[in-house]
């Protein structure tokens, strides 16, 4: 899966929101906010990491268990699947 091309990152005071743009911004009227874990994980869809590269960096960054990075993965990723701003 890939980030649409459909969609920027965008820094907003302290606060990073993921803003549709082009045919995005037609059908889809919200931003999606992102905590820092979350955009860590869309920066490295973004750099086209896989799974396992980026619950790895995840791991090390964060220093917790491959198996709670693997968690914290999926469910991004389920959640910005369900937002519309992945594409295969």
């Amino acid at each position: 899966m890939k980030i649409s091309k459909d969609f920027v990152l965008r820094d907003v005071g302290d606060k990073t929101v993921a803003v549709p743009i082009g045919k995005a911004s037609r059908t889809r009227k919200y931003v999606v906010k992102l905590n820092g874990t979350a955009k860590f994980i869309w920066e490295c869809l973004a750099a086209e990491k896989t799974e396992e590269e980026t619950v790895a960096a995840m791991a090390e960054k964060y220093q917790i268990t491959e198996e709670r990075a693997t968690t914290s993965y999926r469910l991004a990723v389920q959640k910005f699947a369900d937002a519309g701003v992945l594409v295969d």
